[in-house]
């Protein structure tokens, strides 16, 4: 019985296969098996795995389109290796992958999973940079990004015990996979470049719509399947002052026809699992209409915590204060989110509050990856604020933006300095989601993306698998 099973899944990349194939060919840790699983393709891939067919290490299996979570399962289930890795079929390996991972796990029996760093490189194989990931329990315990499917060597009773990865999904499978293993078992990374993986247009990453649906659909399903949150008063807040540095009476204001406020008031009312909904605010006005929409105002918030100078900590403090005295309710989590981001969604909150059940974190914000090259002033001038203008791409040089207004957090924070607290997850929103109205220009800008005709908003087919066709590209 070989110590490593190796599992290619591979759909119409014929012109990468061979790369993928050979990599694992020449490992200098001879221990292993390679089963390819050839998916529906309809491209040359019969052609090329043809040349390994005097090859005893390789097995290559043929599926019709079966999506590329059944695919890898069926590769795994036909093999008998102690340790699995997967590998798809347009990226490759570093030759020295199997040894170094092999011999993590072997002297750590307490780790259920190994992953290195990876090279990512373009279509033509030319390196783009070196991602450096933050290493386990030692920079970075919220382990809230998973490792890439590839490249990451686990045990197979691990595999065994979680029943394999979930069929139902067409993209994301890795990232279920992910949140169900370290809830079980202990990972661990190794801080060695290992993998090359191929970036083009192709790519699942790509897809950002259906991917980031389908990563809500499997917090969703994790936290309900769990039922973490059972016990757990979920109060949700929308403050909603009329005091505002763009503009007084900003949550009036009328935009595309409606008060600026109703739109969150709305979201917020179909948000699953928040057992209170109500409306925090000084103004006898903004109350009524809040009442007029459906939402409770269980009284008016006192005019000293409505300046805009107000510590959230101060206010929300005496918001669960004054919940407790007037009818004896005491939140356990506070969902929060600010008025003036009209784009927001409920599932981008319904997202972050099933995170910070997901993660066991104090609380979670809103964010958008700042791609952008930040400066401040040094002593010979400009200095680099963010990572090293380089080949190299370090987690740890990421820097995040606030955006959305989203915040959920545990009551208990309000007991420390920060309500946020220590461990503090996120959600990714994109720039058009986290719009806020802090200007003419944004106003107008809001408006035209609300004046827009619906049409963009994903089903389940979106990320569920249904019918793919043959031609579909559902693999890596």
């Amino acid at each position: 019985m070989p110590k490593i099973s190796v599992i290619i899944t591979a759909h119409n990349y014929g012109r990468y296969v061979s790369q993928a194939v050979d990599s694992v060919l020449t490992q200098s840790f001879p221990d292993f098996e390679l089963i390819i699983v050839n998916d529906g393709s309809s491209d040359n891939t019969d052609e090329v795995l043809e040349h390994y067919d005097n090859e005893p290490r390789v097995k290559v299996l043929k599926l019709d389109g079966v999506g590329l979570a059944k695919a890898a399962n069926t590769g795994i289930r036909q093999s008998s290796g102690e340790y699995i890795v997967r590998l798809d079929a347009d990226d490759y390996f570093d030759e020295n992958i199997l040894l170094v991972l092999n011999n993590v796990l072997d002297r750590h029996p307490e780790y259920g999973m190994v992953f290195p760093d990876y090279y990512r490189i373009s279509k033509h194989g030319d390196i783009i940079d070196q991602v450096r990931q933050l290493k386990v329990n030692d920079e970075v315990k919220l382990l809230d990004r998973s490792a890439l499917a590839a490249g990451a060597l686990y045990r197979r009773s691990c595999f065994n015990e979680l029943a394999g990865y979930n069929e139902e999904l067409r993209y994301q499978e890795d990232y279920d996979y992910w949140i169900r293993f370290i809830d079980r078992f202990h990972v661990h990374n190794v801080r060695l470049p290992l993998m090359y993986y191929r970036q083009h247009n192709r790519s699942m990453s790509t897809n950002t719509g259906p991917r980031m649906q389908a990563r809500r659909y499997v917090k969703q399903k994790f936290v309900k399947e769990r039922r973490d949150q059972d016990g757990s008063n979920i109060l949700g807040v929308l403050p909603i002052t009329m005091e505002n540095r763009y503009k007084r009476g900003l949550p009036l204001e009328e935009l595309s026809g409606r008060p600026l406020m109703s739109y969150l008031a709305e979201e917020m009312k179909q948000v699953k699992g928040i057992d209170r909904l109500i409306v925090d605010t000084e103004d006898m006005e903004v109350a009524e209409l809040a009442q007029s929409l459906g939402l409770e105002v269980p009284f008016i918030r006192p005019r000293e915590f409505a300046g805009l100078d107000v510590v959230p900590e101060e206010h929300f403090r005496w918001l669960i204060g004054a919940l407790k005295e007037h009818d004896g309710y005491e939140p356990d989590v506070l969902a929060t989110v600010s008025y003036n981001h009209p784009l927001i969604r409920s599932d981008h909150i319904q997202e972050a509050i099933d995170t910070i059940f997901v993660y066991k974190c104090d609380s979670v914000i809103s964010v958008t990856l700042d791609y952008k090259f930040h400066w401040k002033r040094g002593e010979q001038g400009l200095d680099p604020v963010t990572y090293p203008r380089n080949m190299l791409t370090d987690e740890k040089w990421a820097v995040f933006e606030e955006r959305g207004g989203i915040a959920v957090f545990s009551a208990g924070n309000l007991k420390s300095k920060s309500f946020l607290g220590d461990r503090i997850g996120h959600i990714e929103i994109d720039e058009r989601e986290g719009l806020r109205i802090e200007s003419d220009f944004t106003f107008r800008m809001a408006e035209r993306e609300i004046d827009k005709k619906p049409g963009n908003k994903l089903g389940q087919e979106a990320y569920l698998r249904m019918e793919v066709s043959p031609e579909a590209d559902v693999s890596g």
